[in-house]
Formats: structure tokens, C-alpha cells, sequence
């Protein structure tokens, strides 16, 4: 019995060590190898051939996705297809014939996957002919993003026949093929021929460009096919040429507001009368246009707004201030220069709304080291920027440890509303330097371009048309330049206009990359361009 109970309980141990031996662990790596084309019928490149079905094996089971979509057959056909997947194996069985003598290209693009990670399949792309001989049209180039360094993602690159009037937003291209990882395109096995020519990465992915924020790119002219072109380049840009629209409009006791449904760079108010008792700002991020009118009672006036692409937009607005009073986040003034300040440098103030000085005399006073006081005696004191919410000072402030700003609320006054509150500023001086500067020297033949500093892709400084740039008082960081080449000289970078088939001006975009610390002087070598 003891043996019998001593063989039991080893063939249960070794029965539960043999489990224990076979069974797989939990988890592992995720799978990211796409799936790959092991054989087709017809083979890639074969001559003489009629498929009525065309079948594709990979080395893993796979699925379709979207294949309607996602399969573009070059040249366009209506011959439709039914669909099969069968493990590894895709099966497509056609209606119709096909036409005599014709190269065909099926771009399967995105639409074969692997079962468990929808890895997609890529560069698939099976080309026969149903007569002798291949189409031997070649076309290459390079895709590139025209404001940044960077290779773009998933371009599809388009051909179009000339025939083709509706193209790239309503049409559907004859050839398609995708960048590598470069921004290098290919075509090959293409009818010789005359083409249009796109760029195009996608918010949908319906191979139409019908969304401002999709990138395109295109040539001015077409691109003749005989029997190759080589050296395309694409630049990928966005446009918008949709104007701004109004969405709300509100009316405060102090102000009056326009909202727009985009950011708008600039604006013009005007009256029949030419009143000029108005002011306004650009708020909300570029998206709210404020208006302080000098009276509260209603009156009609003109308000042209433009967005940074130049769309504008001009309505006719009822202004009549009503209802509460719009709060300020800040009830006097903030100097606009930091702390600390270097001995003589000017003293600059912001306001949120427009401002007015009504008496210059004593308008704002500085106590120079608790010992000297300066005020303000008469308008050529300071200046203000053009919306009225800036005042630079022409004083001589000549201080070795603190300057006290103080303003006279009774003489500097919103331009419309309560007045400020009394809020003095203190900044402390120091000689201690803690910026550096940058000398850029430019080699060009250009008479006309647009320098722009930028510091974490924002532009920090700009310059026109010269060769020789010299920026102080960069705070210490990172800092690249990009160059706007303003080839028709109306003083602005123009973008690209598809329906014109007008191209961007250039812009370059030197590599450098320039660390800018405090106390350094840092000078480029000469930029061509």
C-alpha cells in the first residue's frame, strides 16, 4: 500500500512538473515586423498575362483594411473585384477583362495587415502588362517640409493626366506612390506621358487635398514623362484660403468684443465720419478683436480683419457699450524690461488696455536709489507704440541699485473705464551681464528677405534685408535663424496658391544651431543663399 500511495504521489509530481514544463509564459514582446510578400500571381514585372484573379501570399496571416479605399489600380479602371483572405493568402477575382496591350499597377498601400497588431504590409505593389512589354516611364524626386529640417512622414505622391481637370480636390490620380523614410519617391513602369504632379500627407486619407490643414505640394507646370524626370522636388506647405469668420459678439460697460473663429494678424477700424475715437487690440490668441471707443453710446462702424495668410474679412458693427464692466487682470502697469535693469538702460511699461496720459506733467515718477526723483515734464518724455498700451521713456535714469516706477492715476488713465489703481514697481540694477549676443553675416545676391530668430520654434526677433544682423541681449539658450526670401519685393513672405499653381517663396533654413550663454559674443561664418 505504501509503495502503491509513494507511486501515486510521483507520477502526480512528475505529471505536474511536465504541465509546468510546457505551459508559456504571459506577455513578451510586442509584435512590429509587418508582414511580407512570400509570391503573387501575376509576379511583379510579368508580360502577357490576363488575371482573372490575383493572389498575393505573406509569410503570416493577414487581414484587409479598408482595401476599397486603400487599393489605388493605375491606370483608373472600373473593373471591379470581390475580395477573399484566407490565412497568409489575399485573393482578388475581377468582373471584367482587362484592357489589351496596358500596363497595370496595383498600390495596395495600408490595406494588408497582419492579424495581431494590424502591422500593415509595405510597398506592395504588384505591376504586369497584358501585352508584350512594360511601360517603361520613370519619375523621381524628393518630398521635403518647406519650414522644417525634418523628413515628412507618409507623403503619398500623386500623378495626374493632364486630361484630368479636377486633380488633386475632387479627381483621382493615375499613379500613386509613398516617400521613404527620407522623403524620397519613386515611380516606375508609368505610361510616357505629360503629368501633373503632387505632394500630398493626409488627414483622411482619401487621396483628395479638401482640409487646410493637410500638407500639399506641387510643380508650376507639368512634368513630361519621355521616358523618364529625375529630380523632382516637393516642398510641403500648408495654405489657408478660407477668410476669418465672426462667431460671438459681446458688449461690456469698457469694451466691446468680436470674436473669429481663426487668429487674425492685423485689423482696421474705421467710421464713415472718420472718427478717430477708437481703439482696438488683437486678443485670445489672435482670436478676439477688442474694441474701446471713446463714447459708450452706439455707432456703426467698419472693422477689416486679415488673417497671417492675408484672407480678410469686412463687417459693419454695431458698437454700443452695455452691461458689466470686463475685468483686468492687472489694474495698473507691468515693466515690460525684467528685473534686474542695466544702469541707463530705457524703462518700458505695458498695459492691458489702451492708455492715455492727459497730463504729461508728473505723469509717472522714478526714485532713483531712494535718494533722486525724475518725473515726466511734457510728451517728449516717452512714446507710445501704436495701439497705445506700450510707453517707452526718454529719461535719463541713472541708477547703481533700485529705480521705483510710480504713476499718477489721475493723469494716466484707461482709454475708456475705471481708472488704474496705484501699484509703484520696484526693479533692481545690476551691471552684471546675463545675455550674450549673436553677429549673422550673410552672402546673397537676394535684395529682398526676411530674417527671423527663433528659440524653441518661435521667432523671438526679425530683420529685413540686411546682410549683416547683430542681436544683443539674447537670454541664454538654443537659437536657429530662418530666412524668408521675399522674391517680389512687396515686403512680406508670400505663401503658395493651388489654384494659381503659384508656388511659396523660398525659405531657407540653415542648419546652425547656436548656444547662446551669458557674457558670450558668438559670430557665424557667412550664409549663402
Amino acid at each position: 500500500m505504501k509503495n502503491q500511495l509513494k507511486n501515486a504521489l510521483t507520477g502526480l509530481a512528475l505529471f505536474l512538473g511536465g504541465c509546468a514544463s510546457i505551459s508559456s509564459p504571459e506577455g513578451g514582446a510586442k509584435d512590429v515586423t509587418p508582414p511580407k510578400l512570400v509570391s503573387s500571381y501575376p509576379s511583379n514585372g510579368q508580360t502577357n498575362v490576363k488575371p482573372e484573379e490575383i493572389r498575393l501570399t505573406f509569410d503570416e496571416n493577414i487581414q484587409t483594411v479598408d482595401l476599397t479605399r486603400q487599393l489605388i489600380i493605375a491606370p483608373f479602371t472600373d473593373n471591379t473585384y470581390k475580395s477573399r483572405v484566407k490565412d497568409g493568402t489575399v485573393e482578388l477575382t475581377f468582373s471584367q477583362p482587362w484592357e489589351e496591350n496596358t500596363t497595370y499597377s496595383l498600390n495596395f498601400r495600408k490595406s494588408l495587415a497582419d492579424v495581431t497588431e494590424k502591422n500593415p504590409a509595405r510597398d506592395v505593389i504588384i505591376t504586369f502588362s497584358t501585352g508584350p512589354l512594360l511601360d517603361s516611364g520613370r519619375v523621381s524626386g524628393k518630398a521635403n517640409l518647406l519650414f522644417s529640417n525634418t523628413p515628412p512622414k507618409e507623403v503619398n505622391v500623386l500623378l495626374y493626366p493632364v486630361t484630368d481637370t479636377s486633380q488633386v480636390t475632387k479627381g483621382r490620380p493615375l499613379y500613386v506612390t509613398n516617400t521613404d523614410s527620407s522623403g524620397n519617391f519613386s515611380f516606375r513602369n508609368i505610361k510616357e506621358g505629360n503629368y501633373f504632379i503632387y505632394g500630398l500627407t493626409e488627414t483622411n486619407n482619401n487621396l483628395r487635398y479638401d482640409n487646410e490643414k493637410e500638407y500639399i505640394a506641387y510643380t508650376t507646370d507639368t512634368i513630361k514623362v519621355r521616358p523618364s524626370v529625375e529630380g523632382v522636388q516637393l516642398q510641403l506647405h500648408t495654405q489657408d484660403v478660407t477668410r476669418p469668420n465672426v462667431i460671438a459678439r459681446r458688449s461690456f460697460l469698457n469694451m466691446y468684443e468680436v470674436e473669429y473663429n481663426e487668429g487674425i494678424a492685423q485689423a482696421t477700424v474705421t467710421a464713415a465720419d472718420k472718427d478717430p475715437n477708437m481703439r482696438y487690440l488683437i486678443g485670445n490668441n489672435g482670436k478676439t478683436l477688442r474694441l474701446f471707443p471713446g463714447k459708450p453710446d452706439e455707432k456703426h462702424w467698419l472693422v477689416e480683419v486679415q488673417d497671417s495668410a492675408n484672407n480678410s474679412r469686412l463687417d459693419t458693427v454695431a458698437v454700443r457699450l452695455s452691461g458689466k464692466a470686463a475685468p483686468r487682470k492687472n489694474n495698473s502697469f507691468a515693466v515690460l524690461n525684467g528685473s534686474p535693469v542695466k544702469p541707463g538702460e530705457q524703462i518700458r511699461v505695458q498695459f492691458e488696455v489702451p492708455t492715455k496720459v492727459v497730463n504729461p506733467v508728473g505723469a509717472f515718477s522714478f526714485v532713483l536709489d531712494s535718494a533722486t526723483t525724475v518725473t515726466t515734464k511734457d510728451t517728449s518724455d516717452f512714446r507710445f507704440n501704436p495701439e497705445t498700451t506700450q510707453i517707452t521713456f526718454r529719461l535719463p535714469l541713472v541708477a547703481k541699485r533700485e529705480i521705483e516706477v510710480n504713476m499718477d492715476t489721475t493723469k494716466v488713465l484707461p482709454y475708456i473705464g475705471d481708472p488704474y489703481g496705484k501699484m509703484p514697481q520696484s526693479l533692481q540694477v545690476s551691471d552684471k551681464v546675463d545675455a550674450g549676443s549673436l553677429k549673422v553675416v550673410f552672402s546673397t545676391k537676394q535684395q529682398n528677405f526676411i530674417v527671423q530668430l527663433l528659440t524653441q520654434n518661435a521667432v523671438v526677433k526679425e530683420v529685413k534685408n540686411q546682410k549683416t544682423i547683430l542681436w544683443d541681449d539674447l537670454k541664454p539658450g538654443s537659437y536657429q535663424i530662418r530666412i524668408l526670401v521675399d522674391l517680389n519685393g512687396n515686403g512680406k513672405w508670400d505663401n503658395g496658391l493651388l489654384k494659381e499653381r503659384r508656388l511659396p517663396e523660398p525659405v531657407i533654413l540653415p542648419k546652425d544651431i547656436w548656444e547662446i550663454r551669458a557674457n558670450w559674443e558668438i559670430e557665424s561664418q557667412a550664409i549663402e543663399f
